[in-house]
């Protein structure tokens, strides 16, 4: 499975979470272009803003939209069953920041506890935001950031507030 090589996918069935987003969408995209049959799966199939996928080149034969919810772990098994890979795109939508970490990392869970129940997904890739890594205030701005860093957690909770106040 590798999607960014030589390697097609043909024959292979790829679940992407929250297909419907942003980064989800491109990942569909390249995998519909490298031969992969994908299940995306979206909050609702049949809403206008999922339309864009239908219309990706090789949609119609290999893209199949499934309607599940990130806290919805029944839904979510389902969609992954069979599938030989997951990129976990999705994420919970909420205006209250308070509200989005708990759903965020059971909704994760979710997604990893299906894949391992499934007998045939060899590789999950989870994607998170530039929130996850650029809250540092003691980074130099021109610091190379990757894998081994992330957000200062004080800092965060420090903005949080502050931001949560100026918002009331």
């Amino acid at each position: 499975m590798t999607v960014g090589g030589e390697a097609t996918g043909h024959g292979q069935t790829v679940c992407v979470t929250g297909a419907g987003g942003y980064i989800g969408s491109w990942i569909v995209k390249l995998l519909l272009e490298k031969g992969y049959a994908v299940r995306g799966t979206v909050r609702n199939p049949d809403d206008a803003k999922n339309a864009h996928l239908r219309g990706l080149a090789g949609a119609a034969e290999r893209l199949v939209l499934c309607k599940a919810d990130l806290l919805d772990g029944d839904a979510l098994r389902a969609a992954i069953a069979g599938c030989h890979g997951v990129f976990h795109t999705a994420s919970p939508v909420t205006d209250d920041p308070e509200e989005m970490v708990e759903p965020a990392v059971r909704g994760t869970r979710y997604v990893i506890d299906a894949a391992a129940e499934s007998s045939t997904v060899r590789r999950v890739v989870l994607t998170s935001s530039i929130g996850a890594v650029a809250m540092d205030p003691s980074r130099a701005p021109d610091a190379v950031v990757d894998e081994s860093c992330w957000s200062d957690l004080e800092f965060c909770k420090k903005t949080m507030v502050r931001s949560t106040r100026s918002i009331l």
